[in-house]
């Protein structure tokens, strides 16, 4: 909801060399920083509303973010192979198809891991974009 907030306004812009309504492709890493920055700061102040902490007047710009984790890429989709090729002759079973015993059984991949970094610039710069989740410490 941030981003695309911001996006829309950045739209309304004119940005001299480009196109009524397009945003210069090296502000969207701005974007995104301010993106995290915003969303982490937000959540910080509701989980101590939540917990009946009252914070100071300074204490959104006061927060610093530290060790940022995101979630891996997604899996890439493979495309599936097309079954098709030789028809079996009637009477032959299929321990006679040598086909059936040479598949080795595939091991499910491990589970991919969260990457972390010291800094949102980092995460940011992995790959992070709005819309997906992300896990911070926040200091005072």
């Amino acid at each position: 909801a941030i981003y695309k907030k911001i996006t829309s306004d950045a739209k309304q812009q004119r940005f001299q060399g480009f196109r009524p309504g397009t945003i210069p492709p090296h502000l969207q890493p701005t974007y995104r920083a301010f993106t995290m920055d915003e969303c982490a700061r937000e959540t910080v102040l509701e989980a101590m509303e939540q917990n009946n902490i009252r914070p100071f007047s300074t204490a959104r710009e006061d927060i610093t973010i530290e060790q940022v984790s995101i979630p891996p890429p997604p899996p890439k989709k493979s495309k599936k192979k097309k079954k098709g090729g030789k028809k079996k002759k009637k009477g032959s079973s299929e321990a006679d198809s040598p086909e059936m015993n040479d598949v080795p059984e595939e091991e499910p991949p491990a589970e991919p891991q969260w990457r972390s970094f010291e800094d949102m610039k980092g995460a940011i710069d992995a790959g992070w974009k709005p819309g997906q989740s992300f896990s911070f410490v926040a200091k005072n």
